[in-house]
């Protein structure tokens, strides 16, 4: 009966024991497992070709009915606007836009809104958008969709696309005379780049601001004027000039959302049907036949775009509609860099595709739904969807709930040694559940450092503080984010855990960053992915034998490395040499450093204007994991002996 009753025995710590020798081996065959999924979705074999799901979008491939006349009279539009921006050489000409959109026959209305910028006192800046209204002859506003086209001053920073607006009113003018639509159309000219966007989307979902609710946000989105009917799809356009070369279909949304695939594949369709070359971050050099065909390639195209979609950063002014369920993606028509003057011609190949496209959307008798919302491109014809993909996140977080169960069977006693069997159980218990508090306590300390990062109050103090001492706004948020990464840092050596409780610390920060990944990778896969092939091999390294040696110093630098501040520095380091080899060492240091304090800034920006949750994720979640990480590894615990003292006076008494 002995035997049979011997807990050394049982199926649970029989497996903890198998499981305490073999847990690394299996963690990095997995972690290996993942990377050769990923490598392997870039042949031809793992991934698929593009097809229309939706038959209701054929309309757009039929013969255009767009003429010659209105590519002139966009060159001749391009000519005007021109003039007038001579007269504006840092506003919008509204006047002018609006005039020529009222002569065309729409509904036309200007739409204001204010920004009051976070730093800087909270200083204001106004804006303007104007709109025009095509309304359906064929139903009452039920369905809408949107053209847009953004406005960039002459002493803009970006690339110039003058052309967008002209090429926007002269398709306006050829829709306006045909009596098949069965979707208003709004035609918007935007200002500001994304904010001007951001205004009028949430001015168009939203009622009026109160005076209450107006002091508190950021953003005084407005009043509309008018409005269409329920918007099923949206289309942007940049357009640098009518001369084009290719066209470089952006289909980056915020917080990396896509469009639905049909959408992709339609505009692919039809910029093939009008000769138009177009695709995904297309290049020049992609445009030889010869670049798609590599494996090497196809699995560089599919990092490029996970990458990009881990910042969460819309790359236009399509990537706000897609949080209200509404297809959209923009087309930049980038110049041919030729003497040849082809304008009067090369803009009817673009208007045709706009216009089919226009019919396509116009035929749809209920929103996207048959076609994919997450997939990974690999070539302008063939993506992976997340069927396929996500096994690769999965085997990259299940060795950190390997790892955390086998924690949990060590610090709750079931995993013994034989000669452990015979401790008692109720004191094993009580140990237990005191050593847990003050890892909990510890936990508490570093979620507090990740919302201070974040909240709004104390980090306006702080810029405001800092700002008196003639530091300006990227500097000043910049130190701030330091002042509280220094006491992630010290924060292990100021309270110190005992030996259990950091191997409870452990667990939890084990389980910690699995949840996370699971749940960041069901909203954006590109940025827990990224986040997981650098954190699971600290995970998995980490260990409770590693007291001193090379392997702890290298964890050790490691572990510095992962710091979101370091990591980010670090990153942008590398991308600046990558982006100007010329540059010295030395200069291309203090170029990441100026770099990566925009980037911090305009971070919070975007999560304070926009919503945008990278920031909100790095501070208020990565930052205390890596807090309790940075406390597991340097293991500055209370010395073991004095815990043995106290346990052993308790027994005597």
């Amino acid at each position: 009966m002995g035997l049979l009753s011997d807990p050394s025995l049982t199926p649970r710590n029989k497996f903890g024991k198998v499981l305490s020798k073999h847990h690394s081996k299996v963690g990095w065959l997995l972690y290996v497992a993942s990377i050769v999924w990923f490598g392997c979705l870039g042949h031809k074999d793992f991934n698929h070709g593009t097809y229309l799901s939706e038959n209701a979008l054929s309309p757009g491939l039929v013969y255009p009915e767009i003429k010659q006349e209105s590519s002139r009279w966009a060159q001749q539009l391009i000519e005007e606007l021109g003039k007038e921006r001579e007269n504006h050489k840092a506003t919008t000409p509204h006047a002018w836009i609006a005039a020529k959109m009222r002569q065309i026959g729409l509904e036309t209305y200007v739409h204001n809104y204010t920004l009051r910028y976070p730093f800087d006192g909270g200083k204001e800046f106004q804006g303007k958008n104007v709109y025009g209204i095509l309304r359906a002859p064929r139903t009452s506003s039920t369905e809408g969709i949107v053209f847009s086209a953004p406005y960039r001053s002459p002493q803009s920073p970006h690339a110039d696309i003058v052309a967008s607006v002209p090429v926007l009113l002269a398709f306006a003018d050829f829709a306006r005379k045909k009596n098949y639509w069965a979707k208003d159309i709004i035609f918007l000219v935007t200002e500001q780049e994304q904010l001007g966007m951001h205004a009028f989307i949430e001015a168009y979902f939203n009622t009026e601001m109160d005076e209450a609710t107006r002091q508190k946000s950021f953003l005084d989105y407005g009043y509309l004027p008018a409005r269409a009917g329920s918007l099923q799809a949206a289309l942007n356009i940049e357009v640098q000039d009518l001369d084009i070369d290719y066209v470089d279909v952006k289909i980056e949304g915020l917080n990396g959302q896509l469009p639905n695939l049909d959408m992709f594949n339609l505009v692919q369709r039809i910029t093939s049907r009008e000769g138009i070359i177009s695709g995904y971050k297309q290049t020049p050099q992609k445009k030889r036949r010869q670049y798609q065909n590599s494996v090497e390639n196809n699995v560089k195209n599919m990092l490029s775009m996970i990458f990009s979609l881990s910042t969460g950063v819309p790359n236009g002014n399509h990537g706000f509609f897609h949080r209200h369920r509404i297809e959209s993606l923009t087309l930049e028509a980038v110049k041919r860099q030729t003497n040849n003057n082809n304008r009067y011609n090369g803009g009817l190949p673009l208007l045709k595709t706009i216009e089919g496209i226009s019919r396509s959307l116009n035929n749809l008798l209920e929103r996207f739904h048959q076609s994919y919302f997450f997939y990974i491109l690999v070539q302008n014809d063939r993506f992976v969807s997340i069927g396929d993909y996500m096994p690769c996140l999965g085997l990259l977080i299940a060795p950190l709930f390997i790892k955390s169960f086998l924690l949990w069977l060590i610090a709750s006693g079931d995993l013994k040694d034989d000669e452990a069997v015979e401790n008692d159980n109720d004191d094993a218990n009580e140990s237990s559940e005191l050593d847990m508090v003050p890892a909990v306590m510890y936990i508490l300390y570093a979620c507090l450092i990740g919302f201070l990062c974040q909240h709004m109050l104390p980090l306006e103090f702080l810029v405001n503080f800092i700002s008196n001492y003639g530091f300006n706004t990227a500097q000043s948020v910049t130190v701030s984010m330091l002042l509280w990464t220094c006491l992630a840092f010290i924060l292990p050596f100021v309270y110190k855990l005992p030996e259990k409780a950091i191997n409870w610390l452990h667990l939890g920060c084990l389980v910690g960053l699995g949840t996370t990944l699971v749940v960041v990778g069901l909203l954006n896969f590109s940025l827990a992915f990224i986040v997981a092939l650098f954190s699971v091999p600290l995970a998995l390294g980490i260990s409770p034998e590693l007291k001193k040696g090379f392997r702890k110093s290298l964890l050790t630098v490691y572990t510095i490395l992962l710091n979101p501040l370091v990591f980010i520095y670090g990153l942008v380091f590398v991308l600046t040499v990558f982006q100007f080899p010329e540059l010295a060492i030395k200069e291309t240091a203090l170029r990441a450093v100026t770099a990566t304090m925009d980037a911090i800034t305009f971070s919070l920006t975007d999560n304070w204007i926009y919503n945008n949750w990278l920031s909100s994720i790095v501070t208020t979640v990565l930052l205390p994991l890596w807090c309790c990480l940075w406390a597991v590894v340097v293991r500055n615990a209370v010395p073991a002996n004095t815990t043995k003292d106290i346990d052993n006076s308790k027994k005597v008494q």
